[in-house]
């Protein structure tokens, strides 16, 4: 068996990730300036928390037919308005962070655990990539955060002009490994982008849930990344070709 969990393909081949949320974390320390020279005091722990619920409320609003691309300044009115920032701030700051993603990136931080759990997957011998909805610069903030060398394919929604949970930006990625779709599983962070995306696409689909969350998600849902190893076999079997 490919892994040890119920309802898991006989064989698993490749292990495709979101990137944002999954492998990389917002700078929260770069968030936290800008909000404490507005004279507000927030601790990195609660902006962690309050991005996780700013996360559901995309989930929120995709699962009602928006679209991610569409919701990036109210994920961030979400956080700010959080924390107390007043309403006029938060423009002003929503602003110089589309302007600091767009220099250097704002997902730039690796999350605890996912090197070590994207070493040891290559390690065991698994077809490794990332689909994800970003803005043209995940693969330079995968490769700056040491991911890149380990990882064969990055799909990029801006870069392919399809973006989760549309299936076909599963099928860019899978096409790219040589991999069939029910060989894959997709790991992610929002049930309505990346459960439903991932299980659309025929991906076996795995939701991150480090907050907890979504604890109705129809999906294996784990508290870390650190888990994921465990749900799979020691080794990979070659794929097939």
């Amino acid at each position: 068996m490919a892994g040890i969990v119920p309802g898991w393909p006989e064989r698993v081949d490749a292990i495709l990730f979101d990137a944002g949320g999954v492998l990389l974390d917002l700078d929260y320390a770069y968030l936290k300036r800008l909000i404490e020279a507005r004279r507000v005091e927030v601790a990195v722990d609660e902006l962690s928390r309050l991005e996780a619920v700013a996360r559901r409320e995309i989930h929120r609003q995709v699962a009602n037919g928006g679209r991610v691309s569409e919701v990036w300044r109210d994920y961030f009115h979400v956080i700010l308005g959080r924390v107390g920032v007043s309403g006029p701030d938060q423009d002003e700051i929503i602003d110089a962070l589309w302007e600091a993603h767009q220099r250097f990136g704002l997902w730039t931080v690796p999350i605890p655990g996912a090197p070590e759990t994207v070493v040891e997957l290559s390690r065991r011998g698994y077809r490794l990539g990332v689909v994800s909805n970003a803005e043209g610069r995940v693969e330079r903030d995968l490769e700056s955060a040491g991911f890149g060398k380990r990882l064969e394919t990055v799909v990029d929604s801006h870069v392919v002009g399809v973006e989760k949970p549309d299936p076909r930006i599963f099928g860019i990625a899978l096409e790219r490994l040589g991999v069939s779709a029910e060989r894959a599983v997709f790991v992610g962070d929002l049930p309505a982008v990346d459960v439903e995306g991932a299980r659309a696409a025929g991906l076996t689909p795995v939701l991150i849930d480090r907050h907890d969350l979504y604890p109705e998600a129809d999906a294996l849902r784990l508290r870390s990344i650190r888990e994921l190893p465990a749900c799979f076999a020691d080794e990979a079997k070659p794929p097939a070709r």
